[in-house]
């Protein structure tokens, strides 16, 4: 069966046409004098006008909220466990374009580590270090919607970006009523109040918390996306968590910091080196090592 969901104007609506009934009915079970009851009856009627033109122009939810927010969950369920099978363990990082040559933050998942140096080749695939998945975040199409009509401008600094954050997600998408952005040194926490579409968050949570952090939803990439781009630095998602009796959803993004050079920090790319170093010549027997 069809959930009926009502906003607020149909509830006003509704309560008009409640209050224009009882002040008839009042009329007809009590006796007020003329002018008394002339009043109650214009008063009743006033309300009921209003109630049903109110009513008429006031639509339903076009689609049940909850459906929207698990429509991309299985998306970033899938492309996690894909992730995972290729041996990809590192979380969401949203790099600039200056990183990647494109022309939008590219989302990457590391192999193993990953330092905020730049990709040496294109490709979903790099094969040269740092490897890893490059894809584009879910929140690509939503970007390029906001700059095509919107005409986004995306700010440099923390302040601007908050107040950014603030008008995209509460008044142009309206996937929550409220977002806060504290920033503390190179970690930013945001929290969705009240966020619609925590139906998927749910789903996502139910088969593994760590899937929100390696392939994020749209509204938590978003967020990421915009702030790599603005800062022009990497931005990776280290965790989400949130409230379910309050629909309070939390993502905590830390900043790197410019690296001075690349650092290998694995084994596997200690044994790379090694193979590719030429090996020492034999001097013969008197030589010395």
């Amino acid at each position: 069966m069809k959930q009926i969901i009502l906003n607020k104007y149909s509830t006003a609506a509704i309560g008009l046409l409640i209050v224009a009934v009882i002040l008839v009915a009042s009329t007809l079970i009590t006796d007020f004098g003329e002018f008394v009851t002339a009043a109650f009856v214009i008063s009743g009627a006033v309300c009921a006008m209003t109630g049903i033109f109110i009513l008429m122009f006031s639509g339903g939810e076009p689609i049940d909220p909850r459906l929207v927010g698990i429509l991309p969950a299985q998306c970033s369920i899938n492309l996690s466990r894909i992730a995972s099978d290729l041996g990809i363990t590192g979380n969401a990082y949203f790099l600039p374009p200056r990183l990647t040559e494109e022309a939008q933050v590219m989302q990457f998942n590391p192999l193993s580590t990953y330092n905020g140096s730049k990709l040496a080749e294109k490709g979903s695939f790099p094969e040269k270090k740092p490897s890893g998945l490059v894809t584009l975040p879910s929140c690509n199409l939503l970007i390029q919607d906001l700059k095509k009509r919107n005409a986004l401008e995306i700010h440099n600094n923390e302040e601007n970006l908050s107040r950014l954050l603030q008008e995209i997600i509460e008044e142009i998408f309206e996937l929550a009523q409220r977002v806060s952005a504290r920033w503390n040194g190179s970690s930013v926490t945001i929290t969705f109040h009240r966020y619609r579409f925590i139906e998927g968050c749910k789903v996502i949570w139910q088969e593994s918390p760590q899937y929100c952090s390696k392939y994020p939803c749209p509204a938590c990439s978003l967020c990421g996306a915009l702030i790599a781009e603005g800062i022009d630095k990497v931005v990776t998602l280290d965790r989400c968590s949130m409230s379910s009796s309050s629909q309070d959803v939390t993502a905590i993004f830390s900043i790197l910091s410019e690296p001075d050079g690349f650092h290998y920090s694995s084994y596997e790319t200690v044994f790379d080196i090694f193979l590719t170093q030429p090996l020492p010549k034999d001097e013969g027997p008197g030589s010395s090592h």
